[in-house]
């Protein structure tokens, strides 16, 4: 071969050569490009994305829940608190890699868990999920239950996790205002308007794990603290509550109430919530059960599933209503309390202006045959101001709206904060139903502003009202309501307070004193004269309202009606507002429907319960004092002039049987607690009788009639409670009820109480 063509074929070659090299390294160089690009995807842009699943492939993370904040009444009694308890899961995948018996273990749980087994078969058969909650919230016993049949069996793929369960040590009392939990928050009453404040943060324990999803506890571990909730201390009192539900409840028994009942009282001076109540009402600790029984009942009769469900749940949805502040209402006669203060302070009227009732008058307005009716029918005469609203006239407010005119009116109705939310610190809050200004404003008809003057067709709330009237009797402040003074943090230091806030002046105070002396003479010498309370100035305010805009299932409007009454003391000095209304009592008690006779006696049992609990000093007249509750002095073994000496400084009378030298027994009983107008009996050498003593029937008498009756008696005491004297008539006066049934067979020395009312007190 030549060397010319030899090289040629070298030529050809190292040409061959470097495309080669260049090809590989192109071909390097674009895989080296991909590999870049991955890495750059995996290490950088996708870098959290494969680090989150690399954690969660390696390590294992359990939950340590928060400790929920405690709800505590003014003196520091627990109303809500957080208990240890357990929660018991599966983890299919690992029951699914170790084998194990699954129908063992479903049976297993069923029996300690009362779960269905079928459920937790199916549970176990999702290898898609490693959580699987069986039974949540299960106390330590059935806890230590599965764990030991986990121990037994050498089972992994179950667990048992600590957790929280909320309790609610007083069961249904405050319940609406409290609320309650759900799984993990609250879902109603504070439990939901704080939860923010009361869950705190959970916590968590992140450890390596197998591959098998065991945890390897001592390879890695670490432990991120749970932030405990903070605690809340409440302006409720629960002793104040107690009573206030104590006797709402008694008066629904005893009216035949149909519709449940709500109630507040409140400190005047700074808008404190001491008590709220909305009956029937419910157990949080079992919020999902109908706790009217009867009605759980009919409830389940209901043949159509969805039919039962859905009326039970709109029978769960009005148990947890809070009606105190979530509903309207239409006031009725309370209402007038705010229009008389704003037209007194306005100087449109003054307590020497007069008004001629004659039971119906013609509006500007309304059609001529369907003139203003006051409820009294014969109408109440010639009456000044102060009789006015002792009387709860509608004429005269009627009058009384006119004179202040729509401008003022409204403007006043706006001040006293009844056009807007209170902005108290609960869920739920309405505002009201009232008439636009141009309605009230209209020059040719004065129907809405009369009708509004005296507090019918329209509605405010509960707590708008309370709000209003404290402002009237306070000195004219209108106070921002709340029902949580203090917030704690774990370690139980304040970390927030409420400073009582006036919103603004509404009426001087020279009127609210003038109001206070008219709220005042409407118990002494008008319609409530039911809630006077021995020993205490009382004021307040009856009312009788029809509901305007409910319908029954035939589509005619409903007759039913709500009695109320808002009751201020000490007059002296106004310090507590307690507002109690009765939505729809029977018409079949025998007692006229109104406020007067039904929540003015109920308000009288609350105030004379809490007064005396919250220290309000009781001074009384020497007429009262023969009405006081007095202890019996231990008399046996003293001779007469000894026993008299005590009895004499005690205020009581006495009388002797026998012709002993000392005491040899007594009636009443020593401890016993009697009115100071009882007469003891002392027994001189003698034997007290052993027999009893039926009780008289001494309902429907006025109260000479049943003194008389009790004449007949000896042995059993009386004592009076309610109206003790009539604004218009004192022989209207007539026994509503005793305490004690008549037939009943009782030991001499029995008290008998017997409350009276004034039959002519019918708004």
């Amino acid at each position: 071969m030549s060397d010319k063509k030899k090289n040629s074929y070298n030529k050809s070659d190292n040409s061959i050569v470097r495309r080669t090299l260049s090809l590989m390294i192109v071909c390097g160089i674009v895989a080296f490009i991909v590999l870049i690009y991955r890495l750059y995807v995996l290490q950088i842009a996708d870098h959290e994305k494969y680090e989150k699943m690399a954690v969660q492939n390696q390590t294992k993370t359990t939950v340590v829940s928060a400790s929920r904040g405690t709800i505590y009444d003014r003196n520091m009694d627990v109303l809500a608190s957080s208990a240890s308890v357990c929660n018991v899961f599966l983890d299919p995948q690992l029951i699914h890699q170790n084998e194990e018996d699954v129908n063992t273990i479903a049976l297993a749980l069923s029996s300690i868990l009362d779960v269905n087994a079928d459920k937790i078969r199916e549970m176990a058969a999702d290898t898609s999920q490693r959580y699987k909650v069986v039974s949540r919230k299960i106390d330590q016993q059935k806890a230590d239950e599965v764990r030991e049949f986990m121990s037994l069996n050498n089972i992994e793929g179950v667990g048992v996790e600590p957790d929280l369960k909320r309790y609610y040590p007083n069961s249904t009392l405050a319940a609406q205002v409290v609320g309650f939990m759900g799984e993990d928050s609250g879902l109603s009453g504070l439990e939901y308007y704080y939860n923010d404040y009361l869950e705190g943060t959970a916590g968590k324990i992140i450890t390596a794990k197998s591959n098998t999803g065991a945890s390897m506890l001592f390879k890695y571990e670490k432990y991120y603290d749970a932030s405990n909730g903070e605690s809340l201390v409440l302006t409720i009192d629960a002793t104040v509550q107690n009573y206030l539900e104590k006797w709402m409840n008694e008066a629904i028994e005893q009216y035949d109430v149909q519709n449940g009942a709500f109630g507040i009282v409140m400190e005047a001076k700074t808008g404190a919530v001491v008590a709220m109540a909305t009956l029937g009402g419910f157990d949080p600790n079992n919020y999902n059960q109908v706790y009217d029984q009867m009605l759980a009942s009919e409830l389940a009769a209901i043949p159509d599933s969805e039919a039962r469900n859905e009326a039970t749940m709109n029978a769960l949805m009005k148990q947890w209503r809070n009606r105190a502040v979530s509903d309207g209402y239409e006031p009725g006669s309370t209402f007038k309390t705010i229009t008389l203060a704003a037209a007194l302070e306005e100087g449109a009227v003054n307590l020497n202006t007069t008004y001629n009732c004659t039971g119906e008058t013609t509006i500007k307005g309304r059609d001529a045959d369907d003139p203003l009716h006051c409820w009294k029918a014969v109408g109440h005469g010639l009456i000044d101001t102060p009789q006015a609203l002792q009387g709860s006239c509608n004429i005269a407010f009627a009058t009384i709206g006119i004179r202040l005119g729509a401008e003022k009116f409204y403007e006043y109705v706006r001040a006293f904060g009844l056009l807007d939310k209170t902005n108290i610190d609960l869920p739920g809050e309405g505002s009201g139903i009232f008439f636009d200004y141009d309605t009230l404003d209209d020059p040719n008809s004065y129907a809405s502003l009369t009708s509004a003057a005296f507090g019918q067709t329209f509605k405010i709330t509960p707590i708008q009202l309370v709000t209003a009237i404290s402002s009237v009797v306070n000195g004219g402040y209108l106070m921002q309501p709340y029902v949580v003074s203090q917030v704690l943090d774990d370690e139980g230091n304040v970390v927030e307070e409420t400073v009582p806030t006036a919103v603004r002046q509404v009426i001087s105070e020279e009127t609210s004193a003038t109001m206070c002396t008219i709220l005042e003479s409407v118990v002494e010498e008008g319609t409530a004269s039911g809630a006077k309370v021995v020993g205490y100035r009382i004021g307040g305010k009856t009312g009788t309202s029809e509901k305007i805009d409910e319908f029954d299932e035939n589509g005619e409007l409903v007759e039913d009606k709500i009695v109320s009454f808002v009751g201020i003391a000490p007059m002296e000095d106004p310090e507590y507002v307690v507002l109690v209304a009765l939505d729809t009592p029977s018409t079949e008690t025998g007692l006229y429907i109104s406020g007067g006779q039904m929540a003015a006696p109920t308000v009288r049992k609350v105030l004379d319960d809490i007064l005396p609990y919250l220290g309000v000093e009781a001074h009384y007249t020497e007429e009262e004092l023969q009405n006081v509750d007095t202890v019996v002095p231990y008399m046996n073994g003293l001779t007469e002039e000894e026993a008299s000496k005590i009895l004499t400084e005690k205020g009581f009378e006495y009388t002797t049987v026998g012709d002993g030298t000392t005491v040899t027994d007594q009636i009443p009983a020593a401890s016993s607690t009697v009115p100071r107008s009882a007469k003891i009996i002392l027994y001189m050498g003698e034997e007290k009788p052993v027999d009893t003593v039926t009780v008289p029937n001494l309902v429907g008498y006025t109260i000479e009639d049943v003194k008389y009756i009790m004449n007949f008696n000896t042995g059993i005491y009386l004592k009076t409670e309610g109206a003790t004297h009539s604004s218009s008539d004192s022989s209207a006066i007539y026994s509503s009820g005793q305490s004690i049934e008549p037939g009943t067979e009782v030991d001499r020395g029995t008290v008998i109480t017997v409350e009276f009312i004034d039959t002519t007190a019918n708004d």
